[in-house]
């Protein structure tokens, strides 16, 4: 986690939660011992084609209960497929502008981490560097690399 910033905006697709829980979960452990005072936030925003590909949503959600430092947004691309989801709809790139936004995030208070689609990570770095977020705080981690770009 860079520490230079305060607020920490974490944008992932499915698979792409896999480092940002190991966040939540160090820093509540910190929190509980007395270790962590809460300084930094955390600002989740998880998107999925449908809710069921959400690997730690339950624990994400009781997490985000349980501490003042975590906002966690999971977001469904394709609610069409799934009647009983009746939280945030649309891609997590789609919604990073609304929820950066709404919690008053910009590139002097927040670094921005993306992990996932390259796609996801590609029009979340558009959509950054449109808000005027520095280069140097948004770090990427792409998770593959798609056929087309591989055969080349």
């Amino acid at each position: 986690l860079d520490t230079k910033r305060p607020n920490h905006l974490l944008v992932c697709t499915v698979t792409g939660i896999a480092p940002f829980v190991s966040y939540v979960r160090s820093m509540s452990k910190d929190w509980k011992e007395g270790k962590f005072k809460g300084e930094h936030k955390l600002f989740l925003l998880n998107g999925a084609s449908r809710s069921w590909e959400f690997g730690y949503h339950d624990e994400l959600q009781e997490f985000a209960k349980q501490v003042p430092w975590l906002k966690y947004v999971p977001t469904v691309s394709r609610p069409w497929e799934d009647e009983k989801w009746t939280g945030e709809t649309g891609r997590a790139d789609d919604l990073l502008r609304k929820y950066a936004d709404t919690w008053g995030l910009t590139g002097e208070n927040c670094v921005a981490y993306l992990c996932g689609h390259p796609e996801m990570i590609e029009h979340g770095k558009g959509i950054l560097k449109r808000k005027n977020f520095p280069k140097e705080v948004i770090k990427e981690e792409v998770y593959w690399i798609p056929a087309k770009e591989a055969a080349v």
